[in-house]
């Protein structure tokens, strides 16, 4: 289901534990990509089955609410018909969010440029083949997140005609907290969740050890093997990283188009970011922060983890022939050195 930019298993688990409570692992694909969980607990017989079915629902559920993909879903059904009557909580919530996040990032998060993201062909739609840039900024008139309205009552979800709603950059993090709450009320205490690449990390290792995942190295090419270029612990946080390092859409000129599009402009960012990896406590949060940032800049975004310490960043900027690295200050005690 994410068609923002997440490199693709930008995050490598390392999973040599030790093992003192029993170890159940769950993968399979989901929203487009693919989930890897891992628990540690002393349950009985039946638990193995149990959390294998509430993952299962809840995936499916959160499909049927944020798939652009699924005519049936909540959001197809709200896209075509401007009107969702009796939305679900959680699509109120991932309304409600993104709103919040719009507004933290002053619109550099802003999921109601599904009509930019459609003319540039990142959806099933055949796109354009070369950019006009009238279009474009009429096409921006209908990107005004405001203008998507809740009534009073929480029964009615409006919008105006043209506008496309696409919780891709935020739903597969919302996906990540809601499996960590449910594990969170059956007691779990040592798990790590990771969904298209966005982790959260609860507890530790059953060796008493922070959980530890990669940062991948930027690759070559769109087939170059996945290297790690740094290791950092995780203990009760998210990761997410959001790129252009390995998905991009070719124009009838055969120049690059970055997936993330500025939505001030309405263009795809020219822009040095080759990866922007956000920790925080919150994987929402961190997801649409990873979009935000790759359209903010380092300088910009430097900024403002600054005045928010509830998120720290690590950026990959390429460099000539190779890559450097700029990370926030409070970022540097989760890395592994």
């Amino acid at each position: 289901m994410k068609i923002k930019i997440l490199i693709i298993s930008v995050i490598l688990i390392f999973a040599s534990l030790g093992c003192t409570n029993k170890k159940y692992v769950y993968q399979g694909e989901t929203q487009g990509s693919t989930y890897n969980i891992i628990l540690y607990a002393t349950q009985n017989n039946n638990f193995k089955n149990k959390v294998a079915k509430i993952i299962d629902s809840t995936l499916q559920h959160i499909d049927m609410v944020a798939s652009v993909f699924s005519d049936s879903s909540e959001i197809s059904t709200f896209n075509a018909k401007d009107t969702l009557i009796n939305p679900s909580a959680d699509f109120i919530n991932l309304l409600s969010k993104s709103k919040e996040m719009y507004h933290l990032t002053n619109g550099a998060f802003n999921p109601a440029i599904g009509p930019l993201v459609k003319y540039y062909g990142f959806l099933k739609d055949k796109g354009s083949n070369k950019i006009d840039t009238g279009y474009v900024i009429e096409l921006l008139k209908f990107t005004l997140l405001d203008s998507i309205k809740l009534d009073s009552n929480k029964k009615i979800i409006t919008k105006p005609q043209r506008y496309y709603l696409d919780f891709n950059a935020i739903a597969t993090g919302y996906t990540v907290d809601k499996l960590s709450k449910i594990f969170d009320s059956l007691k779990i205490e040592n798990y790590l969740i990771e969904i298209g690449g966005e982790i959260y990390a609860k507890g530790n290792h059953t060796n008493g050890k922070p959980w530890t995942v990669g940062i991948e190295k930027p690759p070559v090419s769109l087939y170059s093997p996945q290297e790690v270029l740094t290791k950092v612990n995780l203990k009760n946080t998210a990761i997410v990283t959001s790129g252009v390092t390995r998905k991009y859409h070719n124009s009838a000129n055969n120049k690059r188009v970055n997936h993330i599009i500025n939505p001030q402009t309405g263009l795809p960012i020219p822009s040095n970011i080759l990866s922007v990896s956000v920790i925080s406590t919150s994987c929402t949060e961190a997801d649409a922060l990873a979009t935000a940032f790759m359209t903010m800049g380092v300088d910009s975004t430097m900024r403002f983890i600054k005045k928010n310490n509830n998120c720290e960043v690590y950026f990959i900027l390429s460099k000539l022939d190779t890559f450097e690295i700029k990370y926030s200050q409070g970022f540097e005690k989760y890395l592994i050195k």
